[in-house]
């Protein structure tokens, strides 16, 4: 037992003793970007808040005839007073949609909470 200390002992110093002369080597390197890049990155981050800006999700309910639309926005608003109700129209049908969000993961909670009553429900987006 005294000699394997000794040779871990030994093994050790001498471990120490090479990770002393090992140096860590040091680099420079300049990296020069065309000017032109660094106008397109600027233009993309401006027209990339822009579109989040203008950017809404909607949940849709119903695509069809008017009578059918009027039922499900009565309906909807019994069941759902607080949230907004949207009917619109598409040649040749109406839409009918709720909600207005900003963030898609809160959109798309709202949807599954949604589609309990309204299966056919999905999500949509829509810009300013």
């Amino acid at each position: 037992m005294h000699k394997v200390n000794f040779s871990w002992a030994v093994t050790s110093v001498a471990l120490y003793l090479l990770s002393l002369n090992i140096m860590a080597q040091e680099t420079f390197v300049k990296v020069e970007q065309d000017e032109l890049i660094k106008k397109l990155l600027t233009l993309k981050k401006e027209i990339d808040n822009e579109t989040y800006a203008s950017q809404f999700f909607t949940i849709q309910l119903y695509y069809g005839k008017y009578e059918v639309a009027k039922r499900i926005i009565k309906v909807f608003k019994k069941n759902y007073p607080e949230w907004d109700v949207d009917l619109s129209f598409e040649t040749p049908n109406y839409k009918v949609q709720v909600g207005r969000f900003k963030q898609y993961y809160n959109a798309l909670e709202k949807l599954n909470e949604i589609k309990k009553g309204y299966p056919g429900a999905f999500l949509l987006t829509l810009k300013n």
